[in-house]
């Protein structure tokens, strides 16, 4: 059970350093007094809560994506009396630091990755677990342990509190039991899944009814085509044949609700096969645009031959009008040079269509040498720039607490009115963190709720009750 424990660790390790325009003003909008102060209706209006018009960043889940995407689960065990209490603690101290501070010891580790890496410290620690693994009661599952008189591991799954049951992340503890008999958590490490996974499908008329609870019109349907071709140790048998299903079932969902969703295609841009799906997608007029994940088809920034791959996908999207959003991380170092190629090469083979950057900088960890790439060359007004768009999807979690002012500042440096409301997630828990994380002004989060993609068109927004 030792050694199961041990690779668990090394394998947790080396995943986390393996691991983006119209407005409608129709909504949200803040009634303003004049220099006497605000006014009675000024302050009606400013109680209203802000809400998205637009969701930009969804995905479903079909029954062959989920039998995909979701790992066998292990059983859960029951632990002893003295370990389930340090469980029911933390599950209790959640969101609640100081209660966290006392479940570590002194000198505590906790990995965070990216650009921070390893946080050291009883209240460091207890401050970026409250951050960083969830921003809703959670429940942990634990599968496996192993303890003698002062040590232990547990090793599980954190789970939604919400009654779904969905695992949304991996986690090994371990544990120093004190001086007072109590255990103490000394290292810890985590991984996060990103996009929710489902143990179950996902379909469109349960996104509806996310959207419907949030307030939120429309939404962005993002095939999990990909899925099937991307990079893997083994590859999916057929892929080609069950990628084209995938994309079919996610356009077959989608219009079921033709005036509140919109669907999106994807593949491996990299393939033999991909301008073939590009045209076959685009032919059939059920799809908005196309989705391309650089980081699942594990793009080389730096390699002229796969770049060109890409670049002749991006024409040919192009040429048939059809937007693109694009996960352009494709590799823990990307970073400056990486978004250079991606504005130079790849945007500016497809200067007729909106692009739109997922997750703010690319994507995962934040990179703030490749955002400033682009804040730059929007601030500079770079012909290149002028159908780039960002979506905001996952910026309140991959960027860290002290991350978050260099984001506002790029964020500024783009310009409101090209950062689009995406929750990669559920709507109204990714909503609420992102007012909660993102120290942006009332007025800001109230322009980029209302911020709509051109490939919608504002227009078309208005008067669309809920479903």
């Amino acid at each position: 059970m030792k050694n199961v424990l041990n690779i668990m660790a090394v394998i947790f390790i080396i995943a986390f350093h393996n691991l983006a325009q119209s407005q409608d003003t129709s909504r949200n909008s803040n009634v303003k007094g004049d220099h006497k102060g605000p006014s009675k209706t000024a302050k009606k209006a400013d109680a209203k809560p802000i809400i998205p018009v637009v969701d930009h960043h969804l995905h479903l889940y079909s029954p062959a994506a989920v039998d995909l995407s979701t790992p066998p689960l292990l059983p859960e065990i029951k632990l002893p009396e003295e370990l389930a209490q340090f469980v029911r603690k933390r599950t209790q101290g959640w969101n609640d630091q100081n209660a966290l501070a006392e479940l570590y010891t002194e000198d505590a580790l906790f990995f965070v990755g990216g650009t921070v890496g390893w946080v050291r410290g009883r209240s460091a620690v207890a401050g970026n677990v409250k951050w960083t693994i969830s921003d809703t009661p959670y429940n942990i599952k634990p599968i496996t342990f192993n303890a003698d008189q002062s040590s232990a591991r547990i090793a599980g799954y954190f789970v939604e509190a919400d009654g779904s049951d969905r695992h949304f992340g991996f986690f090994l503890f371990s544990l120093i039991k004190a001086s007072n008999g109590e255990w103490r958590s000394a290292a810890e490490t985590y991984i996060y899944q990103g996009a929710p996974s489902f143990d179950t499908p996902y379909t469109a008329e349960m996104l509806i009814a996310k959207l419907d609870k949030a307030g939120i019109q429309r939404g962005v349907v993002m095939s999990n085509a990909y899925y099937f071709d991307a990079v893997r140790p083994e590859p999916v048998p057929d892929a080609y044949q069950k990628l084209k299903a995938e994309n079919d079932w996610t356009a077959e969902q989608v219009a079921q609700f033709p005036n509140r969703l919109v669907a999106f295609c994807s593949f491996n841009p990299l393939k033999d096969y991909a301008i073939e799906e590009l045209n076959r997608c685009a032919a059939s007029g059920r799809f908005r645009g196309l989705k391309m994940n650089f980081n699942a088809a594990q793009l080389d920034f730096h390699n002229p031959d796969q770049v060109a791959k890409v670049r002749q996908v991006m024409e040919e999207a192009n040429k048939h009008r059809l937007p693109m959003i694009i996960h352009v991380r494709s590799s823990p170092k990307y970073d400056s040079a990486d978004a250079q190629v991606f504005l130079r090469q790849l945007v500016a083979a497809a200067p007729d269509v909106p692009i739109q950057i997922a997750h703010l900088w690319g994507g995962e960890n934040f990179s703030g040498s490749a955002l400033a790439v682009y804040a730059e060359a929007v601030a500079s007004k770079d012909p290149l720039t002028k159908n780039l768009y960002f979506d905001i999807s996952g910026a309140w979690h991959y960027g860290q607490p002290e991350e978050m002012q260099e984001i506002v500042k790029q964020i500024r440096k783009i310009g409101l009115e090209r950062i689009l409301y995406g929750s990669d997630g559920d709507p109204v828990e990714s909503w609420e963190a992102f007012q909660k994380k993102v120290p942006l002004t009332k007025d800001e989060f109230s322009i980029i709720a209302n911020n709509v993609a051109p490939y919608l068109g504002a227009s078309r927004l208005r008067n669309i009750q809920p479903h």
